[in-house]
């Protein structure tokens, strides 16, 4: 019956990424699937961190799918705030 509930949740979970995928939401999908690999590699090794991880990062997903993060697209995210300090200190607009 585990075998049964760890499988629903895993398959959730790549669903959810899938649909993330689908809807081009990159920087979400992207950092869920890190999160996953590192959950992957955390608690591997035994039958209970599988299931720890595999709950965690399902959790983890749906959290993410209600509140993507903005790391690098958000107003104050890091890609833009990396631009903008290029475009300042840029020596090659100055001629």
């Amino acid at each position: 019956m585990e075998f049964l509930i760890l499988g629903i949740v895993v398959a959730i979970n790549f669903i959810i990424i899938k649909m993330k995928l689908t809807k081009k939401r990159w920087e979400d999908a992207i950092f869920d699937i890190l999160i996953l690999c590192i959950i992957m590699l955390l608690f591997s090794g035994s039958y209970a961190g599988l299931v720890v991880g595999s709950v965690a990062s399902l959790f983890i997903s749906l959290y993410f799918y209600a509140s993507p993060p903005k790391f690098f697209t958000g107003e104050n995210g890091f890609l833009k705030e990396f631009i903008k300090r290029a475009k300042k200190s840029s020596h090659y607009d100055k001629d």
